[in-house]
């Protein structure tokens, strides 16, 4: 199930000045450069007035500015910039070929000198959290690394920041996403709440905070914010696609059927082949013994006939609601029409095989079994569990 991060406006807190500083004058004439997509100016006019990262607002600046507005990143300590023209985006631009100007900052070590020299400034920590968070959720820098370290150092420094009031609505959303992460349903809960209540219409933190509350089971809680995900969402249809389906299956949770299957086909008609949904499809149809379910089960099937997981879905949905009967017959009548390919053939064969030995039918299977140990030989290694299976097979169908 994917669960959304944070890509832009990390939102960087840090300390005003006062309207008559040079620096508060500084970090006025960038923010207006950077309203006018000049990231490149804004970037030149902030380095100008502290080329060498002493102020810890400008510094700050700098890295909002970067995180948000970069074209080219290398380990996300060189940052590509560019003026964009009437009709460019960085989302259009990002990643690809183009003539930037790249800029060294290495914000972890620029971050932590001054947070050694200012230890009371705890927007430096938000911003070391605004920057590991970033690392971790675009995978493009800090490598070197495990996962499991730069989960902790964005709750180590988003904590900080939040216990000296410096919390905003991405950081609490950071704080969440580490916990989704983690498994720690709970306490992402109370995160992303925090989110919500101080951005509203941020559509990631109503979606995630959806999900989060069907992981506990408390979908009652999450329908409201998974349609307000799909209000917000109005201009990206996949995630509005997305924030249907996470509606359906909290009405199928709630064992509400003909909202769910309402709330799938919303899904489906923006994203016609989310398998997430269809399988919501497919569940809702086998339970209702509907003559919907063999077509249901038959798109699934061939988004890739060669998917062993997706064998193994549509069969789990069947063995749940005991029809092994209908699961025997729906992928018998894949036969005729099969991909010749070796792992399709061998896969659909093994589970037509296994079906019959759940029904007793071991004479059935046994042909079955030969046909998936011929083809499965060729793409699959001899220890693999599904040889094995199909060798147990063969000697009980004897």
């Amino acid at each position: 199930m994917r669960f959304y991060s944070v890509v832009a406006a990390l939102g960087l807190t840090f300390q005003a000045a006062s309207a008559q500083t040079p620096t508060a004058t500084v970090l006025a004439r960038a923010a207006q450069l950077t309203k006018e997509k000049k990231y490149e100016s804004a970037f030149e006019v902030l380095d100008k007035a502290d080329p060498k990262n002493l102020q810890p607002e400008l510094l700050l600046a700098k890295e909002k500015l970067v995180l948000e507005n970069y074209l080219m990143s290398m380990g996300h300590q060189a940052f590509g910039l560019r003026d964009l023209a009437p009709g460019e985006t960085v989302e259009k631009l990002r990643g690809r070929e183009g003539d930037y100007s790249m800029h060294m900052l290495n914000l972890p070590l620029e971050l932590n000198r001054l947070q050694r020299k200012h230890p009371t400034n705890y927007a430096l920590s938000k911003g070391l959290g605004d920057y590991w968070y970033a690392v971790l959720s675009c995978g493009c820098g800090e490598q070197d690394k495990p996962e499991e370290q730069k989960q902790d150092l964005v709750l180590r420094y988003y904590n900080a920041a939040h216990a000296h009031g410096l919390g905003d609505y991405t950081s609490y959303f950071g704080v969440g996403y580490v916990q989704l992460l983690r498994d720690q349903f709970a306490p992402a809960t109370v995160a992303f709440t925090k989110s919500v209540a101080l951005k509203a219409d941020y559509p990631n933190s109503h979606y995630n905070l959806a999900y989060a509350l069907w992981l506990q089971k408390k979908s009652a809680e999450g329908v409201a914010h998974a349609k307000a995900a799909y209000d917000l969402y109005v201009d990206e249809p996949r995630r509005r696609a997305d924030a249907a389906r996470m509606l359906g299956m909290l009405q199928e949770q709630q064992q509400k059927p003909a909202e769910a299957k309402a709330a799938y086909q919303q899904s489906l008609a923006l994203n016609p082949q989310d398998t997430p949904a269809m399988l919501g499809m497919l569940r809702l149809a086998v339970a209702a013994h509907s003559p919907d379910a063999p077509s249901w089960a038959a798109k699934l099937y061939q988004l890739n006939p060669a998917d062993d997981q997706m064998f193994s879905d549509i069969m789990d949905i069947y063995q749940n609601n005991n029809q092994w009967v209908e699961a025997e017959g729906f992928f018998s009548s894949q036969l005729p029409t099969a991909p010749k390919e070796a792992a399709p053939q061998g896969l659909l064969h093994f589970y037509v095989a296994i079906l019959n030995m759940q029904l007793k039918r071991p004479q059935q299977a046994r042909p079955h079994f030969l046909e998936a140990r011929k083809q499965l030989a060729t793409v699959m290694k001899p220890d693999n569990p599904a040889m094995q299976l199909i060798e147990k097979g063969l000697a009980e169908s004897k």
